[in-house]
């Protein structure tokens, strides 16, 4: 499990770079022209894209898509629908329509539909599309209301930070579209976080290790969707010529290329954090503790915000820091060992001592 703590925590890492440098990058002006947010999104991803490929040719591991069944492309193509066209579209469109806060607290439901798309009745829904299942039948039930208060901890720390401490800001909803919007976003994402290991293989062939392969094929059909959703508007032209200010601290501004922040975030949140994320899901799904994992992806909002702050000099008051001891709170009531895994424990180490 400890691997797939590691996975989780260098892909919230890796994430930060996604928010900080798609506003670096929007930010960016030639003249009174800015960059759109799709056209930042399509290159980030398609150098994202590129950059995963050629590791991926480099190892050999495009060999591995060859393992992969005629109904386990159906399922990495639904995970490109859901995680890399239907959930950007959506929460974007959510910011246009909401408050912020209001948009943050309902999209960061995300974490939740993830531990509850962990359960069997997902799996039971989408074997009918995948037709396998990688892993054992059954796991050890977690422990539900243990999970409910961590992930709630989580939520209100969000809230807290959103809100900037006054919570009665919360649920001015002056848009019932927008909040669909952004409440399908957090399932598309609980969706596509669930669907790597229903992702068939043929027959004799190793279904461990595909994290980086179902990436790579999931990434190229949200290409594919944002390259026909440009090209349909004239948008389809590479981000040439525009300049972004960024700092180090008290340093600053320098003015860099707009590429540079897009070039960062396609290798750091796109290539690496997506791969790792799905690596995390299927090591800790191994070891029956999956569910322990999404509650840690709420510290992209803490290390985003500390990100801001350091090279676009966002400013942050005190909720900040209330909203990130909740979000800190509700993982250590997550990640502490119940009473049922230190027994597993302590019956692995009294085995190891009698071998």
């Amino acid at each position: 499990m400890s691997r797939a703590y590691a996975y989780t925590i260098l892909a919230v890492i890796f994430w930060t770079t996604g928010p900080v440098g798609s506003k670096a990058a929007l930010l960016a002006a030639r003249g009174k022209a800015h960059l759109a947010p799709m056209q930042v999104a399509f290159w980030a991803v398609a150098v994202g894209w590129l950059a995963l490929w050629a590791v991926s040719l480099a190892r050999g591991r495009l060999a591995r898509l060859r393992d992969i069944s005629p109904r386990g492309w159906l399922v990495l193509i639904a995970m490109g629908l859901f995680g890399w066209v239907g959930y950007p579209v959506a929460i974007n469109f959510a910011y246009t329509r909401l408050p912020l806060p209001d948009a943050m607290v309902i999209s960061y439901l995300n974490p939740v539909f993830v531990t509850v798309f962990q359960g069997s009745a997902f799996g039971r829904l989408v074997r009918a599309l995948s037709g396998w299942e990688q892993g054992p039948e059954t796991a050890p039930r977690p422990p539900v209301a243990r999970i409910a208060l961590g992930l709630l901890l989580c939520l209100l720390g969000v809230a807290v930070i959103a809100a900037e401490g006054h919570l009665g800001r919360l649920g001015r909803l002056r848009s019932a579209e927008g909040a669909a919007a952004a409440l399908f976003a957090a399932l598309a994402w609980g969706v596509y976080s669930n669907l790597g290991r229903f992702v068939a293989v043929r027959a004799g062939r190793e279904a461990k290790g595909l994290g980086d392969v179902q990436n790579l094929a999931a990434m190229a059909v949200g290409l594919g969707a944002m390259a026909a959703g440009l090209a349909a508007v004239g948008g389809l032209g590479p981000p040439l010529g525009y300049r972004t200010a960024l700092y180090l601290g008290g340093r600053g501004p320098a003015h860099v290329d707009a590429w540079a922040p897009i070039v960062v975030m396609a290798l750091l949140n796109y290539a690496a954090g997506y791969t790792l994320w799905l690596y995390a899901l299927e090591t800790g799904g191994r070891a029956g503790e999956a569910h322990k994992l999404p509650p840690l992806t709420y510290l992209v909002l803490v290390s985003a915000i500390a990100l801001g702050w350091l090279v676009l000099r966002e400013p942050f008051g005190p909720a900040f820091w209330e909203g990130a001891a909740l979000i800190a709170l509700g993982n250590t009531v997550n990640v502490w060992p119940g009473a049922q895994a230190s027994a597993r424990r302590a019956g692995t180490r009294a085995a190891a001592s009698q071998d």
